[in-house]
This record gives C-alpha cells, sequence and structure tokens, in this order.
C-alpha cells in the first residue's frame, strides 16, 4: 500500500512539474495548428497558422490569437525552414490539427509528394486531418476569421468531426489512409473539400466576420475525386453522402424523399448496413448492391395518416426510391468520369479474384461498362402520432 502510495504520489509531482514547464516555455515555441500547402512559382508554398499565447502581463491585448506565415521554395521542408527564419520562436509540428491542400497542387500531380513528406516527417502526427480547397488557396483559407473561434480553422476540425458523427456528407481522412487509396488498385481515392462562401476579402476582415450574420466563412464542399495524384472530379454533399452510404461509412444522416410535388417526408438514418458483391461475366463486371436503412420519420406534410402501418409501408417505398434514384446518379456520375472511387475493383478482388487478376492492369477501361442490381430496404421504426394532414 505504502509502494502504490509513494509511485501516486511521484506522478502527481511529476506531472505538476512538467506542467510549470511547459507553461514556462509556452513563449518561447511557436505552436503550429495547421498548415496549407499550395503550387508556387518558385515550387511550394507553405503557409502556417501559428497560435500567438496572449502575454500573462496584458490579457486584455489586441494581438490577434493566430498568426500565419509563408514562405515558396523547391521543397516542403525547406519552405518550412524559411518561415522559421521569420519568426524568433522554435517552431513544432507536433500539434498540427489540419493539413490543407491547394487544389492548384493537385493539378500539377504533387499529391503523392506532399503525403510523402507528412508520413516521413516525425514532427507530424500521424492522425491529422486532410482537406483539398477548391476555388480558393489553401494560404487564402489559413487567413479567413470565425466568429465563433479564437482560432479560426479549429472551427472546420469541429465542423468535419460534428459532420462525420452527424450528417454523414462528409468523414475524416488522415495521411496513411489517403496514401493506401492513391496506390489501391481497386479503388481510387476522395478527399473532403473546403471552399469560400462569399468573398475572400470579406473573410480576412475581423469586423465583417463578427457580425451575426457573416458575409464570407469556410464551408465543406463535397468530395474531391483523385485519379492516382490529380483530380478526376467532385461530388457535391448530396453524392458524397451517398458515396459513404455505400461504403459502409455512414454513421447517421437525414434524407428526405417528395410524397408529390409540394410535399415531402423527412427521416433521421440511424442505422445502415450495405453488402456489395461482384463478378465478371463474358468480361463484364455484374454488381448486386444491397443497402439496409433504419431511421426515425421526423416530419412529413404527406396528405395521408402516417399512424397505420400500411401508411408506413407506403413511406418506406417512396424512401427506398428516393435513395435508389440517389445511388444510381452517383453510380452514373463515376462511369462518366471513369472513375472507380467506389472500390468495385476491390469487390471483385475479393468475390471473383481469378478473373480480377486477368483484368485489373486495364479495369479503368473495363469499369464503365459495368451492371448493377440495387436493392434498397427501408424499415421506419418510430414514425410517432401525426395526423395533421389525414
Amino acid at each position: 500500500m505504502k509502494k502504490f502510495i509513494l509511485i501516486a504520489v511521484s506522478c502527481l509531482l511529476l506531472s505538476i512539474i512538467c506542467g510549470n514547464f511547459n507553461r514556462n516555455e509556452l513563449n518561447e515555441i511557436a505552436i503550429v495548428y495547421a498548415i496549407g500547402i499550395d503550387k508556387g512559382e518558385k515550387g511550394y508554398k507553405v503557409s502556417m497558422q501559428i497560435i500567438n499565447p496572449k502575454p500573462t502581463g496584458n490579457p486584455s491585448t489586441e494581438q490577434p490569437p493566430v498568426i500565419v506565415y509563408q514562405d515558396e521554395a523547391k521543397s516542403i521542408g525547406k519552405a518550412i525552414e524559411q518561415v522559421s527564419k521569420k519568426i524568433s520562436r522554435e517552431i513544432h509540428l507536433s500539434q498540427i490539427q489540419l493539413i490543407l491542400i491547394g487544389e492548384t497542387l493537385l493539378e500539377n500531380n504533387e499529391m503523392e509528394t506532399v503525403l510523402n513528406y507528412m508520413l516521413r516527417d516525425p514532427r507530424i502526427a500521424s492522425v491529422v486531418d486532410i482537406l483539398v480547397t477548391r476555388d480558393i488557396e489553401a494560404s487564402q483559407a489559413l487567413q479567413v476569421f470565425s466568429p465563433l473561434e479564437d482560432i479560426p480553422i479549429n472551427e472546420i476540425v469541429k465542423v468535419l468531426k460534428n459532420t462525420a458523427e452527424n450528417w454523414g456528407s462528409h468523414q475524416r481522412i488522415f495521411p496513411t489512409q489517403l496514401k493506401a487509396e492513391i496506390i489501391s488498385k481497386g479503388k481510387e481515392a476522395v478527399i473532403p473539400t473546403i471552399t469560400i462562401i462569399g468573398e475572400s476579402n470579406d473573410a480576412k476582415n475581423k469586423k465583417i466576420i463578427e457580425k451575426l450574420s457573416p458575409n464570407s466563412y469556410l464551408a465543406l464542399s463535397g468530395l474531391t475525386i483523385l485519379r492516382g495524384n490529380k483530380p478526376a472530379g467532385w461530388l457535391n454533399d448530396n453524392l458524397s453522402r451517398t458515396y459513404y452510404l455505400l461504403k459502409g461509412a455512414l454513421k447517421t444522416s437525414y434524407f428526405d424523399a417528395p410524397c408529390s410535388k409540394k410535399e415531402e417526408l423527412g427521416l433521421t438514418i440511424l442505422k445502415t448496413k450495405t453488402s456489395i458483391t461482384g463478378h465478371l461475366k463474358n468480361g463484364v463486371p455484374y454488381f448486386q448492391i444491397t443497402v439496409r436503412l433504419i431511421g426515425d420519420l421526423n416530419e412529413s406534410n404527406c396528405v395521408m395518416d402516417v399512424s397505420t402501418p400500411k401508411s408506413v409501408k407506403k413511406l418506406e417505398v417512396k424512401m427506398e426510391t428516393e435513395i435508389r434514384k440517389h445511388i444510381k446518379s452517383l453510380l452514373q456520375k463515376s462511369k462518366q468520369l471513369q472513375s472507380d472511387f467506389v472500390g468495385f475493383g476491390e469487390v471483385l478482388m475479393i468475390h471473383d479474384n481469378s478473373n480480377w487478376k486477368k483484368i485489373k492492369s486495364y479495369w479503368k477501361e473495363i469499369y464503365p461498362s459495368s451492371q448493377f442490381d440495387i436493392h434498397i430496404q427501408m424499415l421506419i421504426r418510430n414514425y410517432g402520432d401525426m395526423h395533421l394532414n389525414s
């Protein structure tokens, strides 16, 4: 017992000492919270959003909570080194929460170069969110103020986590996972995308952002599809949600379906299960997609008494029809782009490996001829007591 108490006290003292050390060192280091990489005239333009701790003697100072530094060089590491020469504090990369990749960098086939650097640098954690910018440079995104967060980019990090948990149109992706998708022979990679709503110049103005209804702000905007290291296309939020549904990664979400031209019903999806099997027949890929969903009825202005099992069954059929349309739209988009971003090649590799080995080298050419059999099973678990429109 005495030995246990001694160990506990030692751990407590150690934590206190370390805590004091960290507080004393805080004003001597530059904590990088987010990093953005764009294509620059000299090679790579690296921007870093650095936390600016308030002076202990004057907590009411008007200094901004973060500062963005940037520089260009022929390599990412060199650009980071040049930024460090502009700062009186030692740069710390271990607290990076977000990596922003500029779309110009993707267009120049540079994604793998960036990933390799991030994975090799021991200072950068392996669990870091990655986003691609759309219609805006990564350096610009890092300079956008937030009305809710002292550290502006922290708002996007939180929105990404919240969306992944509650809405499903975006999921988090980390460097190791993205690298695996890029080198996969049976699937092409997708990355969550960020854009700016409004004017980028307004978004840099703190006074405008602090209004009750900001004119400009950062927002998630679908998914960027990669073919190797280059962008192959883009999915809007609805197609992005359908993509995650097919991947079995949709946790909860919200779907609506029309009852008529003017009436709709809305469901909160609580549980999903997707299974995909496939085989090759006479040189044509065939896939069977089965999606099962369980949800609660949130709202309905349909002219029917939704408290009866017969009416609920009609609503389930309408929702099944709507989700099937979403899936068909996604599959049509993938064929148009000649991009198997869903990963049907991986399905063949599992379910028909002998034939997959014969065609994997030219899967891109074969994929658009794929045939799909789609089955949707919708169960409305809780529909409440709604008689208003009966």
